[in-house]
């Protein structure tokens, strides 16, 4: 998988548990201490995120780390 299908994959999950839990994008924002054009920059898939982010936001989501990124192969 490329880093590109990465983003795709991560912008999906994301948004699905955002919606799952009923955060908006300021809300998660707010809880997982990112901005909000951060946010919106993992929905759009045009941001890989970093690993501090994957950890905040599966904090603040109350999820697993592997509800959010495909682990299933290696990133090119």
């Amino acid at each position: 998988m490329n880093e590109i299908e990465f983003m795709d994959i991560f912008g999906d999950n994301l948004r699905d548990i955002m919606d799952e839990c009923g955060f908006t994008r300021m809300s998660l924002a707010r809880e997982a201490k990112l901005s909000k054009s951060t946010i919106t920059r993992y929905l759009q898939k045009t941001r890989m995120p970093t690993l501090k982010a994957i950890v905040n936001l599966s904090l603040a989501l109350d999820c697993s780390i592997d509800d959010l990124i495909p682990t299933y192969d290696y990133i090119d």
